[in-house]
């Protein structure tokens, strides 16, 4: 939620006009947003792809779920670090929704057509749910394959479903 966003829903003329498209953040929401934290120390030249929201990413499809959450204003980390018992992981996506502050995970599997990538997604997936976050409930889960890439339209329809 930038800077001129916040002046223009400051001012009572222009607030009901554009609720509908701005939803300001709680502070304590805009402070996580922006504040800094723990990332992903591996593999750090496979992040190659520069998002409109200053992030790198590792790949095409993580560029559109960075996309949809920055542009409607919902707060996330990019492999942000989760301490599991004494093991640390770096979902995808750390996201606080809107307007609860509630945690969400959003990971995606894009290679799920290699089987030692799926069974380590599945292995991934049970480690989740060993910790209580569960797919569908705080875990959002995206897959794809050569012939079944990841579509906007998909992504567009998880964060109207969990966040809007």
């Amino acid at each position: 939620f930038g800077k001129s966003n916040e002046l223009l829903i400051q001012k009572p003329e222009y607030r009901e006009l554009l609720s509908n498209y701005l939803h300001p953040l709680s502070q304590e929401l805009l402070e996580w947003a922006n504040s800094p934290y723990e990332k992903n120390p591996n593999y750090p030249e496979q992040l190659i792809h520069k998002t409109r929201s200053g992030n790198y990413v590792r790949s095409k499809s993580e560029i559109i779920i960075d996309m949809l959450l920055h542009m409607n204003q919902i707060p996330f980390h990019y492999e942000n670090a989760l301490y599991l018992n004494k093991t640390v992981i770096y979902p995808d996506f750390t996201i606080r929704h809107p307007k609860t502050g509630k945690f969400f995970y959003w990971e995606h599997f894009g290679m799920m057509d290699d089987a030692n990538y799926s069974k380590s997604a599945f292995s991934k997936l049970q480690y989740y749910s060993s910790f209580g976050i569960i797919p569908s409930i705080q875990l959002i889960t995206t897959y794809e394959t050569q012939d079944a890439p990841l579509t906007i339209e998909l992504v567009e329809k998880i964060v109207r479903y969990y966040f809007l």
